[in-house]
């Protein structure tokens, strides 16, 4: 027996002792057969410019350095991949069959750049190859891939339609194989951003699914499995989760330009994709932050067929259910929102979002909008709908309407000064969109010291404003303090300013009179009159019974927009100074 353990050391040093041997010498003469192979295979030139040898090993790994490989000839560079140093394992065994049988792929110190052209056709792809025809086999399937590992490589991807580039550095890569898929794992930055990505891989070129996948960007993760069929319609269907989704990161310090620039982006918009692909998805996120601002308890299935998007979200804000209802054609180039809340915080809503702090007041809200174009603004510019606010009782800060007169404020808050709050008793607004322009039908606010009234227009397509307010003090002695005020100019930097000539217009008898006498239901018809609500109860529903009860129409109180109808008519002028921010100042 101890002759027999000496024989199997003996053997085993001295085949370490010739593969180790190999390592010194020198493949570089073969250099350029593999290069003209490479040139016959792909139509691509490789270039080995350093050393070409054998890797010390159980399986000979055939180690090449300073390699490069060329990019398709309308490529934006001359390289498609450069490497320090490329290895491949090869099987033992078939190799002296004459056949070639790789185990595994390792690249160190790579720099590789992916692209299309404006066609789409990926620089990976090589000659007049075609795709498989649908239904016609899978292609090539990922059962019995080779065990790859990349380590410090650099990754470019730029697309040919819209020159993008997407940029990534890549610590780790490594493809397992594992049943009849792979377990892929990458580690890394895309775009500045820190990636970890893993899954189970399976299926192949036609048909492929991710099972157990985890995406983690910038501390934010989303896992779940997904389903690729591309043997017909491409077809993506599953479901993904996350208990925690930061859009911070990537949307902070984006935006349309700075104050006085465009609101509504008119680079086209991916609608043509919706035909492109069908897919049955549904997301299901634990919050939502955005800044300072949190939802919770999203779901949102996503649902692409014949071109066609339907996602109806569902969410809450500080444990106030929410709804967005978002629909797409992308033959028609259209899309609709159908958006609601009720008695959610409306003042905690406008301070997360930093919009400003001068409110403190819960509210409802609702929207029927629909638009057609290529672009943001197209949509804008075409927009139709209604858009309902009814905002509740609560405290505005007397600096919202000091714009109008620092006497104004002693109305207010008699005794103070600029910055002190007064009592809000109800504000409502109701705009009607056609051709994108809103048309105010009732934009009103009241304190219990004041009533503000307005009218006017909103024009998305052009993006500028044109709001008439007139304040009435319902002290009869400081009526002549307050004079309307004229909200004009681009949507990100009205002006406004005393238009003494507004004082004759009536607004005051139009809005608080006609507009509420048909009662909440006729003023809001896209909310919720229920007990819950701001519109159904309170000041809001009071004021609009009692206007519906004067006799005549347009008589006494409502007229006068005082008393319960000047309650009612209290709320649009605030909800849209609040939200246009820039009427008030802050």
């Amino acid at each position: 027996m101890r002759k027999l353990l000496r024989f199997i050391v003996v053997v085993a040093l001295l085949l370490a002792g010739a593969l180790y041997a190999l390592t010194f010498v020198d493949l570089g003469r073969f250099a350029p057969q593999i290069e003209a192979a490479a040139k016959d295979a792909t139509g691509r030139t490789l270039k080995i410019e350093g050393g070409l040898h054998i890797g010390f090993s159980l399986v000979p790994t055939v180690v090449a350095e300073k390699v490069s490989f060329g990019n398709a000839d309308w490529g934006a560079r001359p390289q498609m991949l450069t490497a320090d140093e490329l290895g491949l394992q090869l099987a033992l065994v078939p190799l002296f069959s004459g056949n070639v049988d790789l185990r595994e792929v390792t690249l160190t110190g790579a720099d590789i750049f992916l692209e299309t052209d404006r066609r789409g056709r990926g620089n990976w792809e090589f000659g007049d190859a075609q795709a498989a025809p649908a239904g016609e086999g899978g292609g090539m399937s990922l059962a019995g891939i080779p065990r790859v590992e990349l380590s410090a490589v650099k990754i470019a991807y730029r697309d040919g339609a819209t020159g993008e580039v997407t940029e990534a550095t890549l610590d780790e890569v490594t493809v397992q194989p594992k049943g009849a898929g792979v377990h892929a794992v990458i580690g890394g930055t895309v775009n500045g951003s820190a990636v970890a990505f893993s899954a189970d891989v399976s299926g192949d070129a036609a048909r492929m699914a991710l099972d157990n996948a985890a995406l983690d960007v910038a501390g934010t993760s989303v896992g779940g499995d997904l389903a690729l069929d591309l043997s017909g319609q491409p077809t993506l269907t599953g479901a993904l989760s996350s208990p925690k989704f930061d859009v911070t990161p990537f949307l902070g310090g984006g935006g349309g330009g700075g104050k006085g620039g465009p609101v509504f982006n008119r680079d086209p918009l991916p609608l043509d994709a919706l035909e492109a692909l069908d897919a049955d998805l549904t997301f299901a996120l634990g919050a939502l932050h955005y800044g300072k601002l949190v939802l919770t308890d999203i779901k949102l299935p996503v649902k692409i067929a014949n071109g066609k998007l339907s996602a109806p979200l569902t969410a809450a804000y500080r444990d106030t259910p929410l709804k967005l209802a978002l629909a797409a054609d992308g033959k028609a180039k259209s899309v609709s929102v159908d958006a609601g809340a009720t008695n959610f915080d409306l003042g905690r809503l406008l301070a997360d979002l930093d919009l400003t702090t001068m409110l403190a007041a819960r509210a409802d809200f609702g929207a029927k909008l629909n638009g057609r174009g290529n672009s943001l603004h197209a949509i804008a510019a075409s927009l139709g709908g209604q858009t309902n606010l009814a905002v509740g009782a609560g405290t505005i800060n007397s600096r919202a309407l000091a714009i109008v007169s620092d006497d104004l404020v002693n109305v207010l808050a008699p005794g103070g000064k600029t910055g002190d709050s007064a009592k809000l008793v109800c504000a409502l607004s109701r705009f009607d969109f056609a051709g994108g322009v809103g048309t105010s039908k009732a934009l009103a606010l009241e304190t219990t010291t004041l009533v503000t009234t307005g009218s006017g227009t909103v024009d998305l397509g052009r993006e500028r404003i044109d709001l008439l307010f007139k304040p009435k003090p319902k002290n009869a002695s400081l009526l002549s303090l307050a004079f309307p005020v004229r909200l004009s100019g681009p949507l990100n930097a009205p002006s406004a300013g005393l238009d003494r000539a507004g004082a004759a217009t009536g607004i005051a008898t139009a809005v608080g009179g006609v507009a509420l006498t048909g009662g909440i239901g006729a003023l809001l018809p896209l909310m919720s009159t229920g007990s819950g609500s701001v519109a159904g109860g309170g000041e809001c529903g009071a004021a609009a019974a009692a206007a519906q009860q004067e006799s005549g129409g347009v008589t006494g109180t409502a007229r006068d927009v005082g008393g319960a109808v000047g309650g009612a008519a209290e709320g649009a002028a605030k909800g849209i100074g609040d939200a246009v921010r820039g009427i008030f100042g802050r």
